[in-house]
């Protein structure tokens, strides 16, 4: 071996290579390289965790904001809403034997259309519409009571539905309905017409499918009211008419609050009284798909733009739960009812009520309620 090359080894690593100086400075260069590779990769792992805990918080103070805002906003609209003491005694049904029929998972909320609510005073009542808020089968329901029922008023004895009303208020009338159809109405709300038309336009208007007659109608009451100074605001003649699955000719008319309302109120067709409550089931019925599509925003103004015009036995949690559990109902199946079923009542002239629509079998009545409300 040349004693030269053995001169220069410098070291033995024990892998069977023997390097020299220029090796050794070179191979130590690259052992340290790792080490100072590790230490970026710490140091952008620190970094890395501080970003995520930035946008964190970020996240954090977000949802924090948007949740004292959507407070915020529930507060208010509480706030504004009309709370009552007029409360219905269940046991004015119950005293007679009559077991009213209720079920978990089933909310029943009496809705009562008013021109006008004031401290001790009850107007005309156009509108009686129960919602079912129904979560064992996730559907919503609307049953419509005509104001003409001939039914028996506790503590009066018998009368149209509509006096129960004015008799005693929505108290009276939700122990009137409990005490004839043997079913629990959790609660009440009364909506004062004139919250309906800023419902609507809160909503931006509705489509609706009218005839010819109902745009005319429209346009008289508007009119007539002094609500307008055009006697053809919308004009029935300036649009065409399509024939529908009922056989009637209709188009589809934008319409804002107060027009929504006359359309709702109308009950000078030939179904009278039956016509005016299924156009207010629809009016409804769009109301809700609206509401459905609606952006928080908007849900929060008509909220606030509504809730004066709102009375209602619930306290403000119970308030808060039902609308709750009514928003979440938006996405489920709408079914509508109506009380008496058109082959189930006879007109007859009485001498407290005029002309009223008398129940041909009282049990029928009950039982199909019963199954469509609580299905079963």
């Amino acid at each position: 071996m040349d004693d030269n090359r053995t001169n220069e080894v410098k070291d033995d690593y024990g892998d069977g290579f023997y390097v020299d100086d220029n090796t050794v400075s070179s191979r130590s260069y690259v052992a340290e390289e790792p080490e100072e590779q590790g230490s970026n990769r710490r140091i952008r792992i620190k970094k890395r965790k501080s970003f995520i805990s930035r946008l964190l918080t970020v996240l954090v103070i977000i949802v924090v904001i948007m949740l004292s805002s959507v407070m915020a906003v529930v507060g208010v609209i509480l706030m504004r809403i009309n709370y009552t003491n007029e409360m219905p005694d269940h046991n004015v049904a119950e005293n007679q034997g009559i077991t009213l029929m209720s079920k978990n998972g089933v909310q029943n909320i009496m809705v009562f259309g008013e021109d006008k609510h004031e401290e001790g005073y009850h107007g005309r009542s156009d509108a009686m519409i129960l919602i079912t808020i129904d979560s064992n089968n996730n559907k919503l329901k609307q049953t419509s009571f005509l104001r003409d029922l001939y039914l028996f008023i506790p503590g009066y004895g018998y009368d149209k539905l509509n006096a129960a009303y004015a008799y005693g208020g929505p108290a009276l009338s939700v122990e009137t309905i409990e005490y004839n159809f043997h079913i629990k109405i959790d609660d009440y709300i009364i909506i004062d017409f004139n919250s309906f038309t800023d419902i609507v336009d809160s909503l931006g208007g509705l489509d609706m499918n009218l005839t010819y007659e109902e745009v005319e109608y429209i346009d008289w009451q508007s009119y007539r009211n002094k609500q307008t100074d055009s006697e053809k605001e919308l004009n029935a003649d300036n649009y065409s008419y399509e024939l529908n699955d009922d056989g009637d000719y209709v188009t589809k008319i934008h319409l804002n609050g107060r027009q929504a309302l006359w359309y709702a109120r109308n009950r000078d067709s030939a179904g009278s009284d039956f016509d005016r409550a299924w156009r207010q089931r629809m009016v409804i019925d769009t109301v809700l798909s609206k509401l459905k599509s609606a952006d928080p925003f908007r849900l929060s103004a008509v909220g606030i733009s509504v809730s004066p015009y709102v009375t209602t036995n619930m306290s403000p949690a119970a308030v808060t739960g039902k609308a709750a559990s009514l928003i979440g109902a938006l996405n489920w199946d709408r079914e509508q009812y109506r009380v008496p079923q058109r082959d189930n009542y006879y007109d007859q002239w009485t001498d407290n009520a005029g002309l009223a629509l008398v129940i041909t079998d009282e049990d029928k009545a009950r039982e199909e309620l019963t199954e469509f409300i609580f299905g079963e």
